[in-house]
């Protein structure tokens, strides 16, 4: 057991999408304060996550959870107002989660969203029919390793990388068992794959 927790903390993911994590901060603290920003971050994002939600098939009676949402909750705000469903966005920066609070609230969204401190690796996720990782989610394999336990059978997560990361992590014997790529979408350095669990394990 000692063995296999070695592989998952220090697989090397981790570091990339923590200097991610920092990046996307520092734009998304911007956002909430700068309507520039706010314009420019939406416009660049709405472009993939349409594609994404495509992938999802989300109905409006889905309840979805977006881990990692940020200050700058886009795409939590994006799913809610185009599929008319509720969202759940939690991250485990409290900063971050008191703006996207404040932000949603300036939107009107309280209807619609609800932004949590939480933390992917132990965040109940069994009620969620939708789970969507943010691309700057770590430690990632501990996050995957607790989905994968407590998950709805029938859940979809949809889980974005870049540089292969995540095509790398799935690789891992332990990954590769729990679940299964039902379709992957492919844009330059980001990949978002869209993952079910292997209910034949």
């Amino acid at each position: 057991m000692r063995k296999k927790n070695k592989i998952l903390f220090e697989f090397p993911t981790n570091w990339k999408r923590f200097l991610s994590c920092s990046f996307f901060t520092l734009l998304e603290i911007l956002a909430t304060k700068m309507n520039l920003f706010d314009s420019l971050l939406t416009k660049w994002r709405n472009s993939v996550i349409s594609r994404e939600i495509q992938m999802l098939n989300i109905i409006p009676s889905e309840k979805v959870l977006h881990l990692g949402c940020g200050a700058f909750p886009s795409a939590t705000i994006f799913i809610a107002k185009k599929k008319r469903t509720y969202v759940v966005g939690i991250d485990n920066n409290y900063i971050a989660m008191k703006l996207a609070q404040s932000y949603i609230k300036k939107k009107n969204l309280s209807d619609l969203v609800t932004i949590e401190y939480g933390d992917g690796t132990n965040y109940p996720v069994q009620d969620f029919d939708i789970i969507y990782i943010a691309i700057n989610v770590w430690p990632i394999d501990k996050v995957l390793v607790h989905l994968a336990q407590t998950m709805k059978p029938t859940a979809r997560i949809l889980c974005k990388g870049s540089y292969q990361d995540i095509n790398a992590l799935l690789k891992i014997k332990e990954f590769k068992s729990q679940f299964l790529v039902s379709s992957t979408l492919e844009l330059p350095k980001i990949q978002s794959f869209l993952l079910v669990k292997n209910v034949n394990v």
